[in-house]
């Protein structure tokens, strides 16, 4: 076989190959790496971790604004069902609280008490604790918005040493679209090196390899990346084939996984108890909790004041409020994994989270991933032609020689 044949025959397979590396190494620079590599100015870190913030934040606000906001997960917990699941706990409480309260106003009054009176105070205290924790409840729906910080709560999980959960996101998410762009770089890139060796075959001029290389690793990364959203809705191209842009086509299948990954990794129902019992959420709950015991034990203390037969003293009472609230407090970690089982049965995040993207509008849609590559878009593509040229450069001069 002549050294002219050889080319004509290798040049279609080394471009399908340049298509295929160049499509490649563009997507492994979305992702990786993870941290800055480099030497002073010069280096590289993956598209997406280096501006892990940005789109962190874009998917809170999705999330928020689109698909399920902190109004709508507090609407479906019931105050009532959330009273009557933490009953056993209050009840424990109760007699412990009764007789400190009581022996604050007069040591040893619990223990001189006649056992039916103590029974019946301490049942009328429960009652109350009831009421106030129903009230509690109820107010927590109220102020959901500034407690439950989804967008804050998504760019905890999703930045800084959990940036790698947003890749694995971002990678679940589109692993088929990225499959696609990958591959389709050699199917495209094949289908150039025949325009290529074919200008070989007329020419026979070296420089028309890197030069049709560049246009090879140009117009690859561009065509996939334009072919993955592009068409939104089916399209019959010259009366023979549909095509649709192969995001837009498996929208209800992204939206479970959306959904799944939102329920497992971010908005899961212990991430969303620490959102509102840690930090400055935690402080604004105990506030809450005081104010609410405050209020309830005000309002029954009107009523059984004339009934007490010794005066407490304002601070006294002060103390009672204060012990009653640092008690409930003090329980929430006890009462959590039936808060996490009970929250994840009432909210559905993923059921939610799936039905709703899978009836946003095509546009609406495209943007759950597009700005993964719409940020460097161009950036990839010249990464592409680079590369392309370079090993065009390559082909060149061997054919010369």
């Amino acid at each position: 076989m002549s050294d002219t044949m050889i080319v004509l025959v290798t040049v279609p397979l080394v471009a399908a190959f340049v298509g295929w590396l160049t499509n490649w190494q563009a997507l492994v620079m979305i992702f990786r790496p993870l941290k800055f590599r480099g030497i002073g100015p010069i280096g590289w870190q993956g598209i997406l971790p280096r501006k892990a913030l940005k789109f962190a934040d874009d998917v809170g606000r999705m999330l928020t604004e689109r698909l399920i906001s902190p109004r709508e997960l507090a609407l479906r917990l019931d105050p009532t069902e959330m009273e009557q699941l933490l009953a056993s706990t209050l009840d424990a409480e109760t007699l412990a609280l009764t007789r400190e309260a009581a022996e604050l106003i007069r040591p040893g009054a619990w223990a001189a008490l006649p056992e039916p009176l103590r029974d019946a105070i301490v049942a009328q205290v429960r009652a109350q604790t009831s009421q106030a924790a129903r009230e509690l409840f109820d107010k927590l729906q109220g102020i959901s918005s500034e407690l439950l910080d989804v967008r804050a709560l998504v760019t905890r999980e999703l930045t800084g040493a959990n940036t790698g959960r947003l890749v694995m996101m971002f990678k679940r998410l589109g692993h088929k679209e990225l499959q696609f762009i990958e591959y389709s770089g050699g199917v495209f890139g094949f289908l150039i090196g025949l325009l290529q060796a074919a200008s070989w075959g007329l020419f026979g001029i070296w420089w028309t390899m890197p030069l049709v290389g560049v246009i090879v690793g140009l117009a690859t990364n561009w065509l996939a990346l334009k072919m993955v959203f592009r068409p939104q809705q089916p399209t019959r191209y010259l009366g023979l084939v549909t095509y649709q842009g192969v995001f837009a086509r498996r929208q209800a299948e992204i939206a479970r996984d959306y959904g799944r990954i939102a329920a497992e990794q971010i908005l899961t129902p212990r991430n969303l108890i620490r959102l509102i019992t840690e930090g400055a959420g935690g402080e604004r709950l105990a506030r809450l909790i005081s104010e609410t015991v405050a209020e309830r034990l005000d309002t029954e203390w009107k009523k059984v004041e004339p009934l007490v037969p010794v005066r407490v003293e304002p601070e006294v009472l002060t103390r009672i409020k204060q012990l009653a609230a640092q008690r409930i407090v003090a329980r929430i970690p006890d009462v959590t994994p039936e808060l996490e089982s009970y929250i994840a049965r009432k909210l559905e995040v993923a059921r939610t989270i799936e039905d709703k993207l899978a009836a946003l509008s095509k546009p609406e849609f495209e943007r759950v991933l597009r700005g993964l590559f719409e940020e460097d878009e161009l950036l990839l593509i010249i990464i592409g032609g680079a590369l392309g040229g370079a090993v065009g450069l390559v082909q060149g001069l061997l054919a010369m020689g």
